[in-house]
């Protein structure tokens, strides 16, 4: 009994501690949480309130409430999933993952790594292991994965049929999820037939590496004996990526053109954010290809779009075209909006990018001791956008943002020549 009591003490404690983290750090993903709240028109990120810890706003009331469902389906999700794999691994912003149904095999699409990656456990136990018919078995499960739908994906992941079902409560309308496939670039046609999905399924197996004790070997050099779970490496095609830019090109030109955006500076962003993974999740919990905060991001883009605020579920966020329309209003409020007071455009743009993941007044840390947006634009108005650039890059406290400043700008010079 008394270990029992420890045991339920020690997971109450550690949810607290990962909500606080969750909610104190959620400068991360689009319109994250501001230390000092500074009068802005019609924002919840400058609500004109005292300090976090005196006051919480409505919006900060609500992700409170998304953090603490997130955190409380996670932990009984993983506690499923570690009765049988015991990293309890659950999808994220680069990895999509799935369990089969009856928990013999972990499927996962690496999007960052552009592969898959199938574990099943050996069921010779330490005998001679029939590699043939193993490597059926897993080609069942790619055929699964790459026939998958983004609708399936939703739907069935506990996860987000809490955040959803949390989201509706809140006052988000339901919407259906999308139904095009997870990676549809994989196939000539929206919709393939299974014998179309088989025969692709056996290509990508000829790709195919095994993993076993961290290591990774061809088939013929894996030992005919080992007693450990069988991970098989299998590399997605390398023009899939190129495929997938193709693909979104048209829905970001568009929102690029209405928001008056560089088309390469938003798909940097969604690379960076996601990998164009359409299913990309956070923490925080944030959603699809450019990690919208339903009651931060979210709300603020919808101002812009619907004049008025609205509450996305978390399915309306994983179609990338409305993800996309979504993340591309917000860029433009923090660039023309809250930001118009830098006035060298393309110091206001690296100011953008940061805040894009850290929140607009945690970025001023980089120019003075406080979280103040409106203290820092005198200081960041008498410096080149080089010497901008450099603050946020060297001096900005949270080593996330200074990475993911790096990184978009990184894949703007990519998109700027294709």
């Amino acid at each position: 009994m008394k270990a029992n009591r420890m045991t339920i003490w020690g997971r109450w404690l550690a949810t607290v501690l990962w909500v606080s983290f969750i909610f104190t750090g959620i400068s991360q993903a689009n319109g994250g949480w501001v230390i000092e709240r500074e009068e802005k028109p019609k924002s919840p990120l400058f609500k004109n309130t005292q300090s976090i810890a005196h006051k919480l706003t409505p919006e900060q009331k609500e992700q409170q409430l998304l953090a603490r469902t997130y955190v409380k389906a996670l932990d009984e999700y993983r506690d499923q999933v570690r009765a049988y794999w015991p990293a309890g691994e659950v999808s994220s912003k680069s990895r999509w993952v799935s369990y089969s149904a009856d928990w013999e095999a972990k499927r996962v699409v690496d999007f960052e790594y552009n592969r898959m990656e199938i574990s099943v456990d050996n069921q010779a136990k330490g005998k001679r292991v029939n590699f043939a018919a193993l490597s059926k078995v897993v080609r069942r499960h790619v055929e699964d994965v790459i026939g998958s739908r983004v609708s399936e994906a939703v739907n069935s992941d506990p996860i987000n049929k809490a955040l959803n079902k949390k989201l509706a409560d809140l006052g988000a309308k339901k919407q259906k999820a999308n139904n095009d496939l997870v990676l549809p670039e994989l196939f000539k046609n929206a919709n393939p037939t299974q014998r179309e999905i088989r025969a692709y399924a056996m290509k990508l197996m000829k790709g195919a590496s095994v993993r076993y004790q961290t290591q990774t070997a061809s088939l013929a050099a894996l030992p005919v004996k080992t007693n450990s779970k069988i991970t098989y490496v299998i590399p997605l095609p390398d023009n899939r990526i190129r495929k997938k830019v193709k693909e979104y090109t048209p829905l970001v030109r568009k929102q690029a053109e209405q928001f008056s955006l560089a088309e390469d500076i938003v798909m940097a962003i969604i690379h960076t954010e996601s990998h164009f993974n359409p299913l990309a999740r956070s923490h925080v919990p944030a959603f699809g290809l450019m990690q919208i905060v339903p009651s931060t991001a979210g709300r603020d883009a919808t101002r812009k779009l619907f004049n008025k605020p609205r509450l996305l579920s978390a399915r309306y966020l994983y179609d990338p075209k409305r993800n996309i329309e979504v993340g591309t209003a917000y860029l433009n409020m923090l660039y023309y909006d809250y930001l118009k007071g830098i006035k060298n455009p393309e110091s206001r743009l690296y100011y953008s990018i940061a805040a894009y993941n850290a929140g607009a007044s945690a970025v001023a840390k980089a120019f003075i001791s406080q979280a103040s947006l409106q203290k820092a634009i005198p200081v960041i108005n008498k410096m080149t956008p080089d010497q901008v650039l450099k603050r946020i890059l060297t001096k900005l406290p949270r080593k996330e943002t200074r990475e993911y400043v790096k990184k978009v700008l990184k894949h703007r010079a990519y998109y700027r020549r294709v």
